[in-house]
């Protein structure tokens, strides 16, 4: 009975009358089976939801996922469903509250997500003004000449738009039919090879999925990510592609925005969600590169006695050194945070990262820091030591355990600033500028070698993604690979520095 009802569900129209559900199905089975089939969807996002919470505690993340919305929704669509359930309603009432449910869709969206990878955010709206730039949303909302466009999923970090659809075929005809399309469509069979919408195109003789893909077409390239508009992703979970002529004509001006589509007859299974869970998370980690370029933040804080062992807070210590060492009882950078990144990464860092180290090694660091600072550089006394002894020695001086294969010393390598720059995309000059000296060394050295960065200078990494963004990348260009720690370390200073 429970499979026959599904069944009924599933092909529902629920832009159709309620009539539309059999007369021999129950409703309160019907009720019922609906609010089992949301709350096996609401525990599950409840799980993502908790993993994502767990990992976000440890990774202090740059951007955290913004996962509100899609609880919020799920909670309320089960809700609605539990109302029904107690309302002691009259049967065509019921009737058509079951067919204003929006499960249909929470079902495809979350099944769309656990396919994708990188979740990033839920039912999220992308701004843009009449000059095609981005618009952040204000207090008062869309304002004048402020346009949006709205991503069921953005998934892959932000590099991927998903709109999900339940719209039916009958709809879709229906509503083309009202536009006067159904004796026209003859003239837009070769619309795979239409030039991609403009901003002046006009919309308004478009029916509505085409009209948003016209605007995520636009949103996505006034909120570029790492330099490129996101790419766009239509699933449409009840329309068949090759079928019909006419829906056929509407999915080739989809893809004339440059958007890809799955149709219901190319939508792969949904896997379950314990099998795909850790690659829903975001994880920096996993797309580092084989040799890591350690910038001055991060040799800092490698070296740094806050970060190896317990330190009292004393009266003169400034107020960062006293709130850095209150962060480390709960945080512990090494072992959760730079040791999980570093593993047995070989790594470099440029000569004026480890110049500038030494110096404030020079200024303020302890007799035990100075110690550090040579072993990881292998410098001073430390020089011509197998990986083997530094390590030793590196162990001897800590309170947590170095990763299995963790290589030192770090090498250092000249930046080459002449030779760099004009390797890299145009956008890099403006950096090059923006940049001082020593950041410019470290981060645009890293991005010409194709290395990721490791820093905790969260500044330095909003600065280059926003001129990144504003001046974009060309077609096969890469942006610079940055993993960004969620917390810096200072040198404990010698006595005598002051508040």
């Amino acid at each position: 009975m429970a499979e026959s009802i599904t069944t009924d569900l599933s092909n529902l129209d629920l832009e159709t009358d309620a009539t539309s559900l059999s007369g021999s199905v129950d409703v309160e089975v019907t009720v019922q089976n609906l609010i089992d089939r949301c709350k096996s969807l609401y525990d599950e996002v409840e799980t993502y939801v908790a993993a994502v919470v767990a990992k976000q505690k440890l990774t202090r993340a740059q951007h955290p996922v913004e996962y509100r919305n899609l609880r919020n929704d799920f909670k309320n669509e089960l809700a609605f469903l539990k109302k029904i359930n107690s309302a002691n309603m009259n049967e065509d009432k019921a009737r058509h509250f079951i067919v204003s449910s929006n499960l249909l869709y929470h079902e495809a969206l979350w099944s769309a997500a656990k396919r994708s990878s990188g979740l990033q955010a839920f039912r999220k709206y992308f701004y843009w003004d009449k000059r095609g730039k981005n618009m952040t949303k204000g207090k008062a909302g869309v304002s004048k000449g402020k346009t949006n466009a709205l991503a069921d999923i953005v998934a892959s970090e932000g590099a991927e738009w998903l709109r999900v659809s339940t719209l039916s075929e009958k709809r879709l005809l229906f509503d083309l039919a009202k536009l006067g399309w159904m004796n026209d469509s003859d003239s837009d069979e070769d619309m795979p090879d239409a030039k991609p919408v403009d901003e002046d195109d006009d919309d308004e003789d478009q029916v509505d999925i085409v009209k948003n893909a016209r605007q995520l077409a636009r949103a996505a390239r006034a909120n570029p990510f790492r330099g490129r508009p996101p790419k766009v992703h239509f699933v449409l979970t009840r329309i068949v592609a090759g079928k019909t002529k006419e829906i056929d004509m509407i999915l080739n001006k989809i893809r004339a925005t440059g958007a890809t589509i799955h149709c219901a007859n190319n939508i792969p299974p949904t896997p379950p969600l314990e099998l795909v869970l850790p690659k829903l998370l975001i994880d920096r980690s996993l797309s580092l590169s084989e040799t890591l370029n350690i910038d001055c933040t991060i040799l800092l804080a490698l070296i740094s006695d806050i970060s190896h062992h317990e330190c009292p807070i004393l009266d003169w210590y400034p107020g960062e050194v006293r709130a850095q060492i209150q962060e480390e009882a709960e945080e512990h950078l090494l072992p959760t945070h730079l040791y999980p990144a570093i593993a047995s990464h070989p790594m470099v860092t440029t000569k004026e990262a480890a110049e500038q180290m030494n110096s404030i090694v020079f200024t303020l660091a302890t007799d035990a820091e100075k110690i550090r600072a040579e072993l990881l550089l292998a410098q001073g006394d430390h020089v011509n030591k197998s990986t083997e002894q530094l390590v030793s020695e590196w162990q001897a001086m800590s309170d947590h355990t170095v990763p299995d294969g963790f290589q030192l010393p770090i090498r250092v390598v000249p930046s080459n600033m002449e030779m760099v720059i004009p390797r890299l995309p145009d956008v890099a000059a403006r950096l090059s500028h923006d940049l001082g000296a020593l950041n410019r060394a470290i981060f645009l050295y890293g991005w010409a070698e194709g290395l990721t960065t490791l820093s905790a200078n969260r500044g330095r990494a909003r600065q280059i993604e926003t001129v990144l963004n504003e001046h974009g990348l060309e077609d096969g260009e890469q942006g610079p690979q940055i993993w960004l720690c969620g917390e810096s370390r200072s040198l404990i200073a010698k006595h005598g520095r002051r508040k």
